[in-house]
């Protein structure tokens, strides 16, 4: 069946609100392969069991606030929008510039001088992107909102810290980097499903976190010299079972209700960023998706949190990449997954990409030579 079978459910209602423009921000300074092992005091063949080939490194000016404030701004100039007309941005980043009770919301709006705008954070992990997508929706066509950004920005770095160990070699996946998308009323696309599972055994939601700087363990002189402040890998063989059988029943449920809500009889492209990409994909053949109906980013930028969905969407764009009509996101927690449906007016989802920072020819040479990304959408 092809993206433009007639059959296909419309787009009918034209107060949906979809996805309207994807910016990114992406250091310009990169880490090869080699570069990371040595980094990290890992093995070589370690860091390629991970599929890692590289990923960028931050400056020591490129803050989450900084890093997401350029994203939002290009996701604006995509759109043919100006700052003054954003009305909300919701942050849902893992990494932050200060501590809490300091809001990124407010740091990224400070950044772009968007005193219009409300915002707040949403924390949920790399979850959080696709939940803050659906809100977005919601508040959109509630109409209390016209133009909403999802802005995620990471700087692993300080969290990971320097203290690597070869068994915690997954540290390496973790990386830095922005995407923020806009949400609006005639995108060219909608937002028409949303499905979630939350996982049984909600104490897996400590693991990969740091052991003190919180009100069960007080940061302390101690606990900074032995890097309790930085994240620990907690996870044993036991608790990494049951995470994964947690995970691939959620992707089971939640791709079947999202099929069940919005009456896809074929999904035509998945973004989906897993840090274990086989088991995910087997699971999509599984399911009747091929293989090459999605793009994997974290081989060349590492994991960079909710934004790996974004910018899967907007280099799959630049691309050129057969995306079709039907499109699901979907993340990955310990404790919660996520999926939310695409569905695009005509032949593609429309979504106006700009972006600064990746090299298209990690992915495609011949394709980023000879058809250089979209910059603009008319507005």
């Amino acid at each position: 069946m092809s993206p433009g079978d007639a059959t296909l459910p419309a787009v009918a209602d034209p107060s949906a609100a979809g996805i309207r423009s994807i910016g990114w921000w992406v250091p310009s300074e990169y880490r090869s392969a080699d570069e990371l092992a040595r980094s990290y005091g890992i093995a070589r063949d370690a860091i390629a069991r991970l599929g890692l080939v590289g990923q960028p490194v931050a400056g020591d000016a490129d803050h989450p606030s900084v890093m997401g404030a350029r994203a939002t701004r290009r996701a604006l100039e995509a759109a043919g929008l100006a700052i003054d007309q954003l009305d909300l941005l919701i942050f849902v980043g893992v990494t932050r510039d200060w501590p809490a009770p300091w809001i990124a919301a407010f740091g990224v709006l400070h950044e772009l001088g968007a005193t219009r705008a409300a915002g707040f954070d949403l924390s949920n992990r790399c979850a959080g992107g696709i939940d803050a997508l659906w809100l977005a929706k919601l508040l959109v066509e509630a109409g209390t909102h016209r133009h909403v950004a999802v802005c995620c920005a990471e700087r692993f770095d300080y969290l990971v810290g320097d203290q690597r160990r070869a068994e915690f070699a997954t540290g390496a996946v973790y990386s830095t980097g922005a995407a923020t998308a806009i949400v609006s009323r005639g995108a060219g696309n909608a937002i028409v499903g949303f499905s979630s599972l939350v996982n049984h055994d909600l104490s897996a939601h400590r693991l990969r976190a740091p052991l003190a700087g919180g009100s069960r363990q007080p940061l302390e002189p101690a606990h900074v010299a032995d890097h309790l402040h930085q994240w620990r890998g907690q996870l044993m063989v036991r608790e990494l079972d049951g995470i994964a059988q947690f995970t691939a029943r959620a992707d089971r449920h939640n791709y079947a209700e999202i099929r069940r809500q919005t009456g896809f009889s074929e999904i035509d492209f998945i973004a989906c960023s897993p840090l274990n990409p086989e088991p995910q994909l087997r699971l999509f053949e599984e399911l009747g998706v091929p293989r090459d109906r999605t793009l994997a980013t974290i081989p060349v930028l590492g994991h960079v949190g909710a934004a790996d969905v974004f910018l899967i969407l907007a280099i799959a764009t630049a691309l050129q990449r057969p995306i079709g009509r039907r499109i699901v996101m979907s993340a990955r927690a310990l404790v919660y997954c996520n999926a939310l449906a695409v569905l695009a007016t005509g032949d593609s989802p429309a979504i106006a990409i700009a972006g600064d920072g990746i090299d298209l020819a990690r992915w495609d040479r011949s394709a980023a030579r000879a058809s250089p990304p979209p910059t603009a959408r008319p507005a």
